[in-house]
């Protein structure tokens, strides 16, 4: 309880603090919080969908809160923000005013950008379109003190410096999708807008980080799919035109085919060397047997003739079967004529031979008629079988310069078709990673969402309020606060005396009451009242140490000059003498000498003042003495009085010396009562001791009730 009675008499003692300080506190807060500006507040909504959503393949996307912080880094970055800023600027000097408020800008605000912006920078505006100012202002935009856009952003600007843009509050709802914007400040229109352009530059630089690597890897490889679709072209029309230069159609069975046919013009050649080899041998051998009209039959001009024109014919016919298909012989006109006119030559030789009658029998006796016939066959298959060896020699021929053309033709072919297939493997390459660069942009785009705005910014048509009664509260609690603790550290760390607790604590010595003084103007027509009453309750703290037949000594002591030990004395001997008690008040300076070796060397009051014997024994005798700063004292007196009574005024410091001085007085006086009396002290202290003091009014009888913790107490006469 003691802690509570301390805390209640804090209270109590400085109530004027408390009521004043925090009247005035309050009183400047209310006045200078009328002109505070107004704010408004605009909340916007962004859905980002990463939590539920999929990839292509099926797999769930990870890394949830790295996406949400990056969107929100993003939004907060200085980058942003800047162009935030720039936009922002383009907007209310497009859109805004001078005289009249609008959606985008208030007309004062207006007015206040008018007067800083620059009129180089004014002469960029387009107030027909907002993306062309938008445009000059980044391209007048230099990183330069001196230029307007770049410090408007740098610099703590209202609205369009990053200090001001940074206040905007960007974080994710809980666990769900959405992210929020929050921004306050005292422009509606500009407000609104400062969270709609973020919004959108926030979807942009999103969309330009995320996406443009995997956009950067597709516009790679459609560049690398074109130019391998180019090669690819390239290397296959170059095969084109060397098969067409080389007239091959399928390079393999162009080769296989021609083996053929040399395999089977080499089987031919072959027979039709043993056609006419065997040939010539019955020819030659006809022509032993036969006499020499068969050779004048042989040399006949027509029938040589005749020879010549079948070996031609038949040279003709082979040519043309060997060099032409099935089809070709079957619509061949000129190879049907020759065929017919082979027949009518041999049908003519036959005729020639049927003439020859005479020459029936050769000279054995052999029918010349057979012979002649073999020999004309003979002769016949001999024309036939070197026209055929002719046609088949030159058909070699043309056969092996296919072959020292095909040779290095192949090699090409390979080659090239070589190429055509690297070629193909790379574009088939660079379409599979540009299938799979665009299948990472698909995926993106699901994880992503794309950031739809599902609450977007509305304009704020009430302001928040300006708070002003929250202020006048805060500073009214904050005042009484700094009051109380202030006075609280002083009252914990001050030396001054004060009052009773304290000066009990920084003495030691046991207060026995307190004196009201002469300093209380408030109450200066009650003073001598509550002076009196104050003496009265002293005396009545004294009476207890009062002798019996002997006169009583109170020693009246100070550490410093004027303490008040006179006044005090006199309030004393008036009330004693009220009770009917004498009592001789014992002046230094007056009644004895402190320079005097009598008083210096004293071992009883006796040694240095005696009572004159004109005057009547008092009972109590009240020695005032010096103070111990200014002349020593004589303890031994002091030990053989009856009670020392330390005289202090509450106001003063008590310092060091003071500790050094009383302890040593104190241990000279043993046994000997020795107490501190306050004087000059406040009020409150004063009735602390005697009770309330004149005047009694209600107020202040239920306040100093409350500082004594009567919480229940009534005053109220008992009969």
């Amino acid at each position: 309880m003691d802690i509570v009675q301390f805390i209640a008499q804090f209270f109590y003692r400085i109530r004027y603090w408390l009521l004043w300080g925090g009247f005035i506190v309050t009183v400047l807060v209310a006045y200078f919080t009328q002109f505070l500006p107004f704010s408004y507040t605009v909340n916007s909504n962004i859905y980002a969908g990463v939590t539920n959503v999929t990839n292509i393949d099926g797999s769930k996307v990870e890394n949830i809160s790295s996406t949400f912080d990056n969107l929100i880094n993003i939004a907060k970055s200085k980058s942003t923000l800047e162009q935030v800023s720039l936009r922002l600027l383009a907007t209310n000097l497009v859109y805004g005013e001078e005289w009249q408020d609008n959606m985008y800008i208030q007309a004062k605000h207006y007015r206040q950008l008018l007067q800083r912006t620059p009129k180089e920078v004014l002469a960029l505006v387009d107030r027909s379109s907002l993306e062309k100012t938008v445009g000059n202002l980044q391209k007048y935009r230099q990183e330069s003190a001196a230029n307007f856009v770049y410090s408007m952003f740098s610099r703590p600007t209202e609205f369009y410096g990053f200090e001001a843009l940074d206040q905007i509050i960007v974080k994710r709802l809980g666990t769900s999708d959405l992210i929020s914007f929050t921004y306050t400040s005292p422009d509606p229109g500009i407000t609104q807008n400062t969270i709609r352009i973020l919004e959108d530059e926030l979807i942009k630089a999103y969309e330009i980080l995320r996406f443009s690597a995997t956009n950067s890897a597709i516009a790679y490889f459609e560049e690398q799919v074109r130019l391998a679709k180019i090669n690819l072209n390239k290397e296959e029309d170059n095969l084109m035109r060397y098969n067409v230069e080389h007239s091959v159609i399928n390079y393999d069975n162009q080769s296989k085919e021609l083996a053929i046919t040399k395999y089977d013009l080499d089987d031919r050649e072959e027979l039709a060397r043993r056609t006419y080899r065997s040939a010539v041998a019955l020819r030659r051998m006809l022509e032993d047997k036969m006499d020499i009209r068969a050779k004048i039959i042989r040399d006949n001009t027509k029938l040589l003739k005749e020879l010549e024109k079948v070996t031609e014919l038949n040279q003709n016919i082979l040519e043309q079967e060997i060099f032409s298909t099935d089809t070709e012989l079957k619509d061949n006109r000129q190879l049907q004529q020759n065929k017919t006119d082979l027949r009518n030559s041999e049908d003519r030789i036959s005729h020639i031979s049927d003439n020859l009658n005479e020459y029936n029998f050769t000279k054995e006796g052999v029918g010349i008629d057979n012979m002649v016939t073999e020999w004309l066959v003979a002769c016949i298959n001999e024309a036939k079988a070197q026209a055929e060896l002719k046609v088949l020699r030159e058909r070699r021929n043309d056969i092996l310069n296919q072959y020292r053309e095909f040779a290095p033709v192949g090699t090409q072919v390979n080659r090239k078709e070589r190429a055509i297939g690297i070629a193909e493997d790379t574009y088939r390459e660079q379409l599979r990673g540009l299938s799979e660069a665009r299948l990472r942009l698909q995926n993106i785009k699901m994880t992503t969402a794309n950031l739809q705005i599902i609450a977007p910014p509305e304009f704020p048509l009430t302001d928040n309020g300006r708070k002003r009664m929250l202020y006048i509260v805060a500073a009214l609690i904050g005042s009484l606060i700094f009051i109380t603790f202030y006075f609280l550290i002083i009252e914990l760390i001050d030396r001054t005396l004060r009052d009773a607790e304290r000066s009990h604590r920084l003495s030691g010595l046991p207060v026995i009451a307190a004196f009201n003084g002469i300093s209380n103007l408030k109450f200066r027509g009650f003073l001598k009242v509550c002076n009196r009453r104050a003496a009265a309750y002293s005396c009545h703290r004294l009476n207890k140490y009062l002798a019996t037949g002997r006169p009583t000594v109170i020693n009246l002591l100070s550490m410093e000059e004027r303490e008040g030990k006179s006044f005090l004395a006199k309030y004393f001997a008036d009330h004693w003498a009220s009770e009917g008690l004498r009592t001789r008040i014992v002046r230094h300076g007056v009644d004895f000498e402190t320079n005097d070796k009598k008083y210096i060397r004293a071992q009883r009051l006796s040694d240095f003042w005696e009572l004159n014997s004109a005057e009547q024994i008092p009972d109590i005798i009240l020695v005032e003495y010096p103070s111990v700063s200014s002349s020593s004292l004589p303890l031994a007196v002091l030990k053989q009085a009856d009670f020392n009574l330390l005289i202090a005024n509450a106001c003063r410091l008590w310092g060091k010396n003071d500790d050094i001085n009383l302890k040593s007085i104190k241990e000279m006086l043993g046994d000997t009562p020795l107490s501190l009396y306050l004087n000059n002290a406040d009020r409150e202290v004063v009735e602390s001791f005697t009770g309330e003091l004149p005047p009694k009014t209600p107020l202040h009888s239920f306040v100093s009730r409350l500082s004594q913790l009567g919480l229940t107490a009534k005053k109220a006469a008992v009969k």
